[in-house]
């Protein structure tokens, strides 16, 4: 009867220890937050599925609430694989060691569009005046703001949701000008654009958005999660993702292609460049 009894104490603490470490061999995988969680697990959770598949780790998918919770286990090394914009992924090769394995093909470029009756000759002529953007830390509008020597010749940011919104905002007069990307603004027809000028386009375009991966991601893993990525089932398990970017297929990254892009949020919060 003792032996009975010191073995039903014995187990659940047995099992208790190897769930433990069960779970500490999981990967978390997670993206910015500009989608809900719920619509963020509707997009990715076939990708991730698919993953665990192929390289048979245990993958959770660990949707941010928002950008404050998302940086602080991002600064706290909580993410094994992100897929995100390449500020974000350039501070992690420099300040966490990630490698990158996969991106979305092309590049990234945005312009600022001014209204053509407020007598704005060029980007720099909006310091401290109203802009249309996404709030910080977006791509765009750390980009944007990046143009100007100091936060007192910035412009002053009014908070956007979609580049549909960004051109409501300014042609409503809510701002002189706006942010977004070349190509939503190139889709516009002329009735659209009516009212409005370019004032700037990026010279030099980002590399797009990438999956970066952790030390705890090793060798062997990080091998097959790239095939995956780069295979056809990986773009059919993809393909929410994909559309939702307006890709077809994932393409090949390096890290170097995203060297120094960390500089981009060095006045964002939580990111300090060491």
């Amino acid at each position: 009867m003792a032996i009975k009894t010191r073995f039903s104490l014995f187990f659940p603490v047995l099992s208790f220890f190897c769930g433990s470490l069960y779970a500490s061999d999981a990967l978390i995988f997670s993206t910015a937050p500009t989608q809900t969680p719920v619509k963020t697990k509707e997009l990715y959770q076939p990708l991730v599925d698919h993953l665990a598949k192929v390289t048979g780790r245990e993958i959770h998918l660990k949707p941010a609430r928002n950008f404050l919770e998302y940086t602080s286990n991002m600064q706290k090394g909580k993410y094994d694989i992100l897929f995100d914009g390449p500020h974000f992924v350039s501070w992690r090769i420099a300040q966490r060691n990630h490698k990158v394995v996969a991106k979305l093909p092309g590049d990234i470029r945005f312009v600022v569009v001014g209204r053509d009756d407020a007598n704005i000759r060029d980007y720099r002529s909006l310091s401290g005046k109203k802009v249309c953007a996404f709030e910080s830390p977006n791509l765009l509008s750390l980009g944007f703001l990046d143009l100007y020597s100091s936060p007192g010749s910035q412009p002053i940011l009014v908070r956007v949701k979609s580049f549909q919104d960004s051109l409501d905002c300014v042609k409503k007069g809510k701002g002189v000008a706006a942010i977004m990307h070349d190509e939503f603004w190139e889709r516009r027809t002329a009735e659209q654009k009516q009212g409005l000028e370019l004032l700037y386009e990026t010279d030099k375009p980002y590399p797009h958005r990438a999956f970066s991966v952790s030390n705890r991601v090793d060798v062997k893993t990080r091998e097959i999660i790239i095939k995956a990525l780069m295979s056809k089932a990986g773009a059919l398990s993809g393909q929410a993702v994909l559309q939702h970017f307006r890709s077809k297929q994932f393409a090949p990254a390096s890290s170097e292609e995203y060297h120094g892009m960390e500089a981009l949020l060095k006045p964002v919060w939580g990111y300090r460049i060491q």
